[in-house]
């Protein structure tokens, strides 16, 4: 079950965060923020930055998990489909990261 509940989180981050990047790189600061749209920016290239290494360590966990442990086939080919989904989002957070930072130019 916690197994469906990351890979479903993990799909919604890789489609969620370049949507939110664009609307970050277009100005977008949230209503509740006080502080300078350049201080959004710059906190939410941090939280960018967490999802990359997150991405990067859950997925590479989780492909080492199955290809170290002796389980049945059906459990390894879920953590390494885990193990995929969390690489993409890394990838998705580092793209997203790119794309904030090419604004701030």
């Amino acid at each position: 079950m916690l197994e469906i509940l990351a890979f479903v989180c993990g799909v919604i981050l890789i489609v969620w965060m370049p949507i939110e990047a664009g609307r970050v790189a277009g100005g977008w600061v949230r209503p509740r923020h006080r502080g300078t749209p350049e201080e959004f920016r710059r906190n939410h290239r941090r939280q960018q930055t967490l999802f990359i290494w997150l991405g990067v360590v859950l997925g590479l966990a989780n492909l080492a998990l199955a290809l170290l442990l002796d389980e049945d086939r059906s459990r390894s080919l879920v953590k390494v489909a885990l193990g995929a989904v969390w690489i993409g989002v890394g990838i998705s957070a580092w793209f997203a990261r790119r794309r904030v930072d090419a604004a701030a130019r």
